[in-house]
């Protein structure tokens, strides 16, 4: 089995143990074919990963009345549609902010990312997009290396739900993990000296 899946299939569990209902709103998986065709919108190119996360699922529904806490896949970001991914590109990549490679992943509602850049020489690096902060800086190696960060995060109980029944997180001991996998990465190594 890929990795990809597998890792999925595990945070979908820890999800469901935790009940919480963000499982109730995702979207089924679709095709390879499917994929392709909604790709061929934009001038970028699904990689494996991709094509593994969107046929495990479609993202989340567009749900009225469903808060984004409910839909949090990992603390304070949802997984989209390829469909919005798609649209949110097209209008970010517009912006002087965003770099045409990067492609949008997870977002939190109020105009963070984490999305992949899908230029050539720096394949599959997952990077934070926020709003209110300078430069994305690369956080995950690969959509591989972000997901097992994740996994592990909920099989240790950093990511829990807190009182209001919204995934919350110590993110100190995820930067730990994050890093632990990432060791190349400077944003961790910052992060865990200033705190």
């Amino acid at each position: 089995m890929e990795m990809i899946p597998q890792l999925l299939n595990e945070i979908e569990k820890c999800l469901q143990q935790l009940d919480h209902p963000c499982l109730d709103h995702l979207n089924s998986g679709i095709s390879s074919q499917k994929i392709q065709e909604l790709f061929e919108e934009i001038p970028l190119q699904p990689t494996q990963d991709l094509r593994a996360l969107y046929t495990w699922r479609n993202g989340s529904k567009d749900c009225e009345g469903i808060t984004l806490g409910e839909l949090a896949f990992f603390p304070g970001f949802y997984l989209m549609s390829l469909e919005e991914s798609i649209q949110t590109y097209q209008e970010l990549r517009k912006t002087s902010t965003w770099n045409q490679c990067w492609f949008p992943i997870f977002a939190s509602g109020g105009g963070d990312f984490y999305a992949m850049n899908l230029a050539s020489e720096a394949q599959g690096h997952i990077l934070g997009f926020y709003v209110y902060e300078e430069d994305p800086q690369v956080e995950y190696q690969s959509l591989e290396s972000m997901l097992i960060a994740l996994k592990n995060c909920f099989e240790q109980g950093i990511i829990f739900r807190n009182e209001q029944g919204y995934l919350d997180m110590d993110y100190r001991k995820h930067a730990e993990i994050a890093h632990e996998l990432n060791p190349d990465l400077q944003i961790w190594l910052e992060f865990l000296k200033e705190t």
